[in-house]
């Protein structure tokens, strides 16, 4: 049995990949108001932080209720992407027609596969 190690670079950039796409399923589940998938893609004590409340968010029931509270009308564009290592940094115009609008700074700490912890960043968009 031959065990051929990629080359750093290349494990670097698998992990990364792996670390985006973890990101941007997330961001997507959100979109779909997929609960269940977003919470699939969170460890057990992920935190999650939104502008205005006091307490996060906590655990995989935690990201169910943020979803749930998500108007039905929400429509995300992603406008940018940065990963840092195991952060990453989604940048969406975020709108419901009607409702509101601004550009949302998603800001993910992710091990492995995880999501361990998301805090958002607003910032008006008109």
């Amino acid at each position: 049995m031959c065990h051929v190690r990629p080359p750093l670079c290349l494990r670097f950039v698998s992990r990364m990949d792996s670390t985006l796409d973890v990101a941007r399923s997330f961001v997507q589940a959100v979109q779909d108001r997929n609960a269940d998938a977003a919470a699939a893609l969170c460890a057990d004590d992920v935190e999650v932080m939104l502008p205005g409340l006091p307490e996060p968010f906590q655990g995989k029931e935690g990201v169910r209720q943020m979803i749930r509270m998500a108007p039905v009308e929400l429509v995300q564009t992603p406008r940018d992407e940065v990963v840092d290592g195991k952060n990453v940094k989604i940048t969406t115009l975020t709108r419901a027609p009607g409702i509101f609008a601004n550009y949302t700074t998603w800001n993910f700490e992710i091990d492995g596969s995880l999501v361990r912890r998301l805090e958002f960043e607003l910032r008006a968009a008109n």
